[in-house]
């Protein structure tokens, strides 16, 4: 079983509360030198297609300290890593400028892929709108990158069977979710991390564990509420 997993920012910013989605360069050392001992950590690619478990690591929405945090410690252990930018946030204060994104892309260790046009909840836009985000995403950070952008992610994890199909449609190889989709080619599944990921929860979450308990558990409680709104008849394919 592969174990994609997800972080956002790594930072650390004292005297604040904590963002649930931040990790400090410090536990994130200790995760990638756990990883380094235990775990095959490979590009996001390979898990479309290799048999053997294998762990890879994506991180969310393109911030700054991508570069200045995550990077110099994912060349220290020689880990490949995928950043899903969202295109709109290039340039913004505290995400990638479109020189640094420019800069990461051509990184050996760095693969580039769309995270939407502005982070929007796909589940929850018309189709023109959801084709739009699709297609103006890539063509952005094809034009900053000068690279082809073939892989994706669903901002907030969400998406489902029509936003799957769409996604192909839309030039993309692959896309990844959180738990949504039916983890084909268009909604792999992903496990997430955050600030209360202590070494015990990591390695349950690296190790497959997660996927088959808390994730899963997700996934049912999902099943049962779309079930709900289909026999309402309140879930059309787009809004």
């Amino acid at each position: 079983m592969h174990s994609v997993l997800v972080y956002h920012t790594i930072d650390e910013v004292k005297g604040q509360p904590v963002c649930p989605e931040m990790i400090s360069p410090e536990r994130f050392e200790q995760q990638l030198r756990w990883l380094s001992r235990r775990r095959r950590v490979m590009p996001l690619t390979e898990t479309l297609s290799s048999k053997r478990s294998l762990v890879a690591l994506t991180f969310d929405d393109g911030y700054r300290d991508n570069l200045t945090a995550a990077l110099p410690l994912l060349e220290k252990y020689s880990m490949p890593a995928t950043i899903f930018m969202v295109a709109g946030f290039v340039d913004r204060d505290g995400y990638l400028s479109a020189t640094e994104l420019r800069e990461i892309a051509k990184h050996p260790l760095i693969t580039i892929g769309s995270h939407g046009l502005w982070h929007r909840n796909f589940n929850e836009l018309a189709e023109t709108e959801a084709r739009l985000e699709l297609t103006e995403s890539r063509r952005t950070l094809e034009s900053i990158t000068g690279q082809k952008i073939t892989l994706m992610a669903w901002p907030y994890g969400e998406c489902n069977s029509h936003l799957e199909q769409l996604s192909g449609e839309c030039g993309y190889a692959a896309s990844w979710s959180v738990w949504k989709g039916s983890n084909g080619r268009h909604s792999r599944w992903r496990v997430p991390l955050g600030a209360r990921d202590n070494l015990v929860r990591f390695v349950a979450k690296a190790t497959g564990v997660y996927a088959l308990t808390e994730a899963k558990l997700h996934r049912y409680q999902e099943a049962r509420r779309h079930s709900g709104q289909q026999s309402a008849g309140i879930l059309p394919a787009f809004r």
